[in-house]
């Protein structure tokens, strides 16, 4: 997630803005990777007919609000980093008498990245539900209704809750050294309303997606568990050993914004925007490849770690071989 953890009011010229060129580096080379990572996970859809299952539906989808977040992320990157840093200065000023003033890509960034982050945890919880659900009823869970309603969710919720922020004036420029090189809320509000609109935008959610998330993965592990100990051949009610993957994709969610999480709740108790110590640097760091890595890291998981996707690409870059065929099923027992 974008997460701009900032919380104070006092803003000062004198401050000191600039971030180090390593925060922009990282920012560039991960959402470089996670649109690449994009562009992988749907020519694999497309093409790699062996692996077509609902499941991997899901995953475009989830992919799709991931490389908005990536491209929002890498336009407020290069904002940041072609910025005019007087102009910066003068709007910063400007800002902390008035508290209305904004960049124009500055305030469409903030909106299109908090709208594609919430998508992103909703479907990310969306996935889980709808293996969970296969998992323990044995057929493929997601019909036309419950389809209807994924997409509902996954991309209503989001939509309403950014344009609410929207409505309120709460999207745009943050000003502060230790946020990263995007814009997400103002860093003008007052403590209190700059913590309320991160939890609604953003980290509330993202938090609930960690609870979610790691529940459904327990109770799918003590499943599998029940059933490998009343049958010993792993094709009775069990997932294909490449779509257990799917089941770790919260770790992926996880340890990609952890330190996007710490810093917002460090944030929300304590005042470090203007005196950056190295632990913060440090997280600012990792935050800033993480929180737009998520395609990229998905690309790898279920790209190149499948073994039925990776040696029918394989195949087809040699140009050898006829491409496999047939629908693969989520469950190692059933046919789509």
């Amino acid at each position: 997630m974008s997460s701009n953890n900032s919380s104070s009011v006092n803003i000062t010229v004198s401050d000191r803005v600039s971030l180090p060129q390593s925060v922009l580096i990282c920012t560039f080379v991960s959402s470089s990777l996670s649109i690449i990572g994009a562009v992988v996970i749907f020519i694999t859809y497309c093409l790699v007919t062996v692996a077509k299952n609902q499941t991997r539906q899901l995953l475009v989808y989830l992919t799709i609000a991931d490389l908005m977040t990536a491209v929002g992320n890498l336009v407020g990157a290069s904002r940041y980093a072609l910025r005019n840093e007087t102009e910066y200065l003068t709007s910063r000023h400007q800002m902390q008498n008035t508290c209305i003033t904004t960049n124009a890509v500055c305030e469409v960034q903030s909106f299109v990245t908090t709208f594609s982050s919430l998508s992103s945890f909703f479907w990310t919880s969306i996935i889980m539900v709808h293996i969970m659900m296969t998992l323990i009823t044995q057929r493929e869970w997601s019909n036309l209704r419950n389809r209807v309603i994924y997409h509902c969710v996954s991309w209503g919720v989001p939509l309403g809750i950014t344009f609410l922020a929207l409505s309120y004036d709460v999207l745009g420029e943050d000003f502060f050294t230790n946020t990263g090189p995007w814009c997400w809320i103002k860093g003008c509000l007052d403590q209190p309303n700059v913590f309320l609109w991160m939890t609604l935008t953003g980290k509330g959610w993202e938090i609930l997606t960690y609870i979610l998330t790691m529940t459904f993965y327990i109770i799918m592990k003590i499943h599998m568990w029940k059933k490998r100990l009343r049958f010993r051949d792993r094709s009775h009610h069990h997932l294909r050993e490449e779509d257990e993957l799917y089941i770790m994709i919260f770790f992926v969610i996880i340890i990609l914004r952890a330190a996007g999480t710490i810093r917002f709740l460090y944030a929300s108790v304590e005042n470090i925007n203007n005196s950056p110590g190295t632990f913060d640097l440090v997280l600012v760091h990792i935050q800033s490849f993480g929180d737009s890595a998520q395609a990229f890291a998905n690309c790898i998981l279920f790209c190149f770690r499948d073994t039925a996707v990776r040696q029918d690409l394989w195949n087809r870059v040699r140009g050898i071989g006829q491409p496999m065929r047939g629908d693969a099923p989520l469950l190692s027992n059933t046919v789509n």
